[in-house]
């Protein structure tokens, strides 16, 4: 790493790429860039900055095929650059041995004859894919934390034929599928589109954000590994990126802790490990991405949790809002309830007013069942039987309807 890269933090993002023209697939580009939709943008010429192999209309546009993501500085990224588009000069690409055995054995003319490396053109895709998986096997780029995103589903079925083929295939946790390759809502890693990664350190502000409350006040903190106080100010101390976890170390103790559960003799810098307090898988890089964050870039930090206090309190405010809005609709609403039921009420007592009026006997028939008297004579029996005549019609020539 060089001193440039020293007093920086780790980039929230790097990456090297494998372009595809999408008027004609046989022509490939490779790069790295810290925002990959943006570099696409230049090499489309949407905007200003393409490089000029890229610059052929007949070749545009160009598609991301793949990106190789994980890189913790830009050096890394630019060696592992280089190394992928000289292939023939890099010694980490090994063209002999079991590699060349393998590859020979994978790869057939139409005759049965076997082709080998060196007559293979290494402008092709397949001859691409095969220098990355050699890259990634190889000693000086195993132990680092890089992965393999695939956005077109063709190329990684390329790679997926020619993984299965070599002796050590890469691990699974080493690809992603992403793009047409999968179904967003299968792969919660799943970007959907080169616009949709990360590029920046906002999937790190609320792990900022703990690190500062819980290395604020230290009194009692002390490392778990080895019991001894914690001096945020004076040594280096990383802390555990779970959310609900106030696990706090020193980076040698963590360090020589995770090293001792690795298989591998030969590593020196721990690749993930659990956590001594929570026990939650922890991955190394991104400890380590916040540590150098919190120790190179103060103002960034800063900028970055001023920016999710900000945030919280909009969302707040608007959360405020929709409950008062909801407050008051619930009030208009037992408002017109109530007033319903009081005019229902109004209604009903003046229907019982109307009945029980100061006359109302006044209508009704004076004959009762119990007081049959008639003016005169005192009280007269009731008739034996009610007679009802009906007369009849005087319209003698009255037309019956049927």
């Amino acid at each position: 790493m060089d001193a440039h890269d020293q007093t920086k933090p780790i980039p929230a993002y790097y990456c090297c790429y494998l372009l595809r023209s999408t008027v004609r697939h046989a022509s490939l580009y490779i790069g790295s860039t810290p925002n990959p939709s943006r570099r696409l943008s230049q090499h489309n010429g949407d905007t200003k900055g393409g490089a000029k192999r890229t610059s052929r209309d007949r070749l545009r546009p160009w598609e991301m095929a793949l990106v190789v993501e994980g890189f913790t500085s830009r050096l890394g990224a630019l060696q592992f650059e280089w190394a992928w588009q000289h292939p023939e000069q890099s010694r980490h690409i090994s063209t002999d041995g079991q590699d060349m055995k393998a590859e020979s054995q994978a790869s057939s003319s139409k005759c049965g004859r076997t082709k080998t490396r060196a007559g293979r053109s290494r402008r092709s895709l397949t001859a691409h894919l095969e220098d990355l998986h050699s890259l990634l096997r190889s000693v000086y780029f195993a132990s680092w934390p890089l992965r393999v995103r695939f956005f077109r589903a063709d190329v990684h079925r390329v790679w997926r034929i020619w993984n299965e083929r070599v002796n050590t295939p890469l691990p699974n946790e080493k690809v992603l599928l992403d793009g047409d390759c999968v179904a967003p809502m299968e792969n919660a890693t799943a970007a959907g589109t080169v616009s949709g990664l990360p590029v920046d350190y906002t999937n790190l502000e609320g792990y900022l954000e703990k690190s500062k409350f819980l290395l604020e006040d230290t009194t009692d903190n002390e490392c778990t590994l080895c019991k001894a106080p914690i001096l945020p100010t004076r040594e280096q101390i990383v802390v555990c990126s779970q959310d609900e976890c106030r696990g706090a170390h020193h980076l040698l103790c963590l360090s020589d802790a995770f090293l001792k559960g690795t298989p591998d003799s030969d590593i020196a810098v721990p690749i993930s490990g659990a956590c001594p307090i929570c026990g939650c898988v922890i991955q190394w890089t991104l400890m380590m991405q916040e540590l150098s964050l919190r120790n190179r870039g103060e103002n960034a930090v800063l900028a970055i949790l001023d920016k999710k206090a900000r945030r919280d309190r909009k969302a707040r405010a608007a959360e405020a809002s929709s409950r008062r809005h909801i407050a008051n609709e619930a009030e208009v609403m037992v408002n017109e309830r109530d007033h319903q039921t009081h005019q229902h009420s109004e209604n009903a007592s003046m229907d019982d007013d109307n009945l029980l009026s100061e006359d109302w006997y006044e209508g009704l028939d004076h004959e009762s069942d119990t007081d049959h008297r008639v003016p005169g004579n005192g009280i007269a029996s009731p008739p034996s039987r009610l007679e009802i005549v009906i007369e009849d019609s005087e319209w003698d020539d009255a037309e019956i309807i049927e």
